[in-house]
């Protein structure tokens, strides 16, 4: 097995591949509930609900479609959700991590001398689907 690179790495939006991504992370977390009782000495732990999130950095590419409607996600009043997909190896089925989720975060940041860059977060809503 080989390591991978961000070349072979993908973010999508509705299916579609977003062109130009500087970085992109998946965060998946579940909480530890306490079941220690009353008389026990050391502290237990079960598994609660689980929750991912994510963030990453789009280059602004106005010709792209995937990119665009991220963008504009935030501005649309829809309460429907998206389909993310985190893609690590393009050439190969697994590695792959989608679900629905909601844009929380979009912004733009110019400066001299530099492309211009989007910062996104999102939420899933749910359990992803997929395998690392």
């Amino acid at each position: 097995m080989a390591v991978k690179t961000g070349s072979t790495a993908e973010l999508r939006f509705e299916g579609a591949a977003i062109a130009k991504v500087r970085d992109v992370s998946l965060t998946i977390v579940r909480d530890a509930l306490e079941t220690t009782g009353i008389g026990q000495k050391d502290r237990t732990y079960a598994y609660g609900v689980r929750g991912t999130t994510g963030t990453g950095t789009l280059l602004y590419d106005s010709s792209n479609a995937a990119t665009t409607a991220t963008m504009n996600r935030l501005l649309n009043d829809s309460e429907a959700t998206d389909t993310i997909a985190m893609v690590l190896d393009t050439n190969v089925a697994e590695g792959t991590l989608s679900g629905d989720a909601l844009i929380t975060q979009a912004g733009v940041s110019v400066s001299v001398g530099s492309v211009v860059s989007v910062p996104i977060s999102f939420s899933f809503s749910g359990k992803p689907s997929g395998t690392f």
